[in-house]
C-alpha cells in the first residue's frame, strides 16, 4: 500500500546537528530528501517545553490557543494534574478531516486516542509518557503492537548527571533496539492500508540528547572527543539508525509520496535554579506583602481556597526555566487589574534579574518573558505570567541580591542536555509549500491543505 503524505517526526533531535549531518552525507536518506526538496529551520517560543510543541503540532495552534505549557497544570478543578485530561474539547488536526484515511503512529504527548478514520497509537516508544501503558484506537491496536514488536526497552532519559561508559553503552544499545522496533512496526502498518496521511514519531534522538549531550557539546568542561569515538559516536549512531528507517519508510510509501521530516527543538547544555527557586519565591512574596499568617493558613487550613494561594506562585516546569503566575484572587481587590498586575510583574522581574551567582558574581537569569500576555488566543490566560530563563550550563549552589538576600541549596546533578529553540524541517514533494511554515503549529495544516486539494502549488526553490 502507499501514503499520499508521509510525516516523520524526530522528537528532540537537535536541528543544527540534523542540518549538518544531512548536508555532509552522514545521514544519506535525509541528504537525498533535502537535495530534491527544501529545508527550513523552525522557530518556537524560547523555553517552550516539548509538551507545548507537541500540543502545537497536534492541535495546529499556537500556545495561546491550546494553553498547554507543561504536562502538569492547574485543571478546571483547581488542582494540579495531567493537562491532557482537560483537553477533551480540543480537536486535533487529523480529526478535522474525517474523510481522509490517517495513521498516527506513536506521536508524543497526545491526549487519549479516540475514534478516527484510521489508527492512532500513543505512548509505546516515546519520551515522557502520559499514560501508564500504550493506548490506541482501535483499542486492540496497542496490545497487538506490543505483542508483535515488543515492549519499550529500558530508558535513562532522566538520568541524573553524565553517564559512565557502561551506562552510555546501555543507553545506545536500548535506543537502537527502540529504533529497530519502531521501524519494523511502522513499516508493517504503513503497508497495511492505503493512507492519505501516515505520521510516525521517533523519540530516540530526544533521549540521546538529554543523556549524552556532553559527548558532542564542545563547550562542556568534560567534553572528550576521543571518548565519543570510543563509545561509537552514540548520538550520530542513533540519528544514522533513524535515517535508515526513514529511507525504508520513504521507499515503502511509494514514489509519488509527499515527504515531511521535522525535528522539534535544538539541544543545549542543561541549567537549573529549580533547587533555589522555592525560597526565592517565598522571599519575593514577603516583599510583595504576604504575611506569615497567610502562609500558615495556606499550608495548614485553607489550601483549596484561592484567596489563600500565594500571590506569586511557582508553576511546574522544566529544569532550565521557572514559570510564575500572579494569583488574581489575592492581588486584585480594587478593580485596577491591569495596573496592579503590571506593577507586581515589574517588581518580580526586577527582583529576579538582581540575583547573582555567589561564586562568579554573574547574573543567573538570562531573560524573562511574559508568556500569558505575549501569546494571543482563547487560552492565553492559562499560560505563565512570567517565564524565567536560566543561563545555559549554570547550576549554582547559592545566589544573592541586596533585597532577596543570600539563598543556598545543594545543587542537583543534572542530565547533560536540555531543549532550546531550533527545530528543523525537510519537505520533499511537488505539492508541499512550506513558505508559511514557521513552527510546529503549521505542519498539520500544510499537510491537510494538500490532501484537500488546496496545495497544488509549484515547488519553491527555497524556503
Amino acid at each position: 500500500m502507499t501514503a499520499r503524505i508521509l510525516m516523520v517526526a524526530l522528537d528532540g533531535a537537535d536541528g543544527s546537528l540534523v542540518d549538518r549531518l544531512s548536508q555532509n552525507g552522514l545521514l544519506p536518506n535525509l541528504t537525498s530528501l533535502r537535495a530534491r526538496g527544501r529545508v527550513k529551520y523552525l522557530t518556537a517560543h524560547a523555553g517552550a517545553t516539548d509538551d507545548t510543541l507537541w500540543a502545537s503540532f497536534q492541535y495546529a495552534a499556537g500556545m495561546g490557543e491550546h494553553g498547554r505549557y507543561h504536562y502538569l497544570q492547574r485543571l478546571r478543578s483547581g488542582r494540579f494534574g495531567m493537562i491532557c485530561t482537560d483537553e477533551v474539547d480540543r480537536e486535533t488536526f487529523w480529526e478535522t478531516a474525517p474523510n481522509l484515511r490517517i495513521g498516527v503512529f506513536d506521536i508524543p504527548k497526545c491526549r487519549l486516542p479516540r475514534q478516527l478514520n484510521g489508527i492512532h497509537l500513543a505512548d509505546w516508544l516515546v519520551h515522557g509518557r502520559y499514560f501508564q501503558e500504550p493506548k490506541s484506537y482501535p483499542a486492540a491496536l496497542a496490545g497487538e503492537v506490543v505483542a508483535r514488536f515488543g515492549a519499550a526497552p529500558p530508558s535513562q532519559c532522566d538520568h541524573d548527571g553524565p553517564l559512565d561508559d557502561a551506562e552510555a553503552a546501555d543507553v545506545l544499545a536500548n535506543l537502537r533496539v527502540a529504533v529497530a522496533r519502531k521501524r519494523a512496526a511502522a513499516l508493517h502498518y504503513l503497508g497495511s492500508d492505503a493512507w492519505d496521511l501516515f505520521i510516525v514519531g521517533f523519540k530516540e534522538a530526544h533521549c540521546a540528547g538529554h543523556a549524552l549531550w556532553d559527548l558532542v557539546n564542545e563547550v562542556d568542561p568534560e567534553f572528550d572527543p576521543s571518548r565519543n569515538e570510543r563509545l561509537g559516536t552514540p548520538i550520530e549512531t542513533i540519528l544514522g539508525d533513524i535515517d535508515g528507517a526513514i529511507g525504508d519508510l520513504v521507499a515503502a510509501a511509494g514514489s509519488g509520496t509527499q515527504i515531511i521530516v521535522f525535528s522539534t527543538t535544538a539541544m543545549q547544555p542543561n541549567a537549573s535554579l529549580a533547587h533555589l527557586m522555592p525560597e526565592v519565591v517565598n522571599r519575593a512574596n514577603r516583599i510583595l506583602g504576604e504575611s506569615r499568617w497567610t502562609r500558615f493558613v495556606r499550608h495548614v487550613v485553607k489550601l483549596e481556597d484561592r484567596r489563600w494561594w500565594p500571590l506569586c506562585e511557582m508553576l511546574p516546569y522544566n529544569e532550565n526555566c521557572t514559570a510564575f503566575r500572579i494569583n488574581p484572587a489575592v492581588a486584585f481587590k480594587d478593580g485596577q487589574v491591569d495596573a496592579e498586575r503590571s506593577r507586581i510583574l515589574d517588581l518580580v522581574e526586577t527582583l529576579l534579574m538582581e540575583l547573582r551567582d555567589d561564586q562568579t558574581g554573574q547574573p543567573v537569569v538570562a531573560m524573562i518573558d511574559r508568556a500569558a500576555s505575549q501569546h494571543a488566543g482563547s487560552r492565553a490566560a492559562d499560560l505563565p505570567d512570567l517565564l524565567v530563563h536560566y543561563r545555559a550550563g549554570l547550576c549554582p549552589g547559592s545566589v544573592s541580591s541586596l533585597r532577596l538576600g543570600r539563598i543556598k541549596a545543594i545543587p542537583p546533578i543534572l542530565r547533560p542536555g536540555n531543549h532550546a529553540p531550533g527545530g528543523f524541517l525537510i519537505v520533499s514533494g511537488d505539492r508541499l509549500d512550506a513558505s508559511d511554515v514557521t513552527g510546529m503549529q503549521n505542519l498539520g495544516t500544510m499537510a491537510i491543505n494538500v490532501l484537500h486539494g488546496s496545495g497544488d502549488w509549484p515547488a519553491d526553490s527555497a524556503v
